[in-house]
C-alpha cells in the first residue's frame, strides 16, 4: 500500500491558539497540516483532533 493510502484527512484544533485546519493523520497518530509545513504561528503547535473532543465530551467551538 502506498504511504498516501495510509493516511487520512481530520480537522484538527492547536491547543495553544484554537486555530482549526486540516491535517493528515497517519496510523501512527502523527499529525501534518495539511499543504502547509505551520499550522499557526505557535511555537509549539499541539494539534488535537476535533473528533477526540467530541469523544471528550469538550465543546466543539
Amino acid at each position: 500500500m502506498a504511504e498516501h493510502e495510509k493516511r487520512r484527512r481530520a480537522a484538527a484544533k492547536c491547543v495553544g491558539c484554537g486555530r482549526i485546519g486540516i491535517v493528515h493523520v497517519w496510523p501512527d497518530g502523527t499529525r501534518k497540516p495539511l499543504g502547509q509545513t505551520n499550522f499557526c504561528d505557535c511555537s509549539d503547535s499541539t494539534l488535537r483532533l476535533l473528533e477526540e473532543e467530541r469523544e471528550a465530551g469538550d465543546d466543539l467551538p
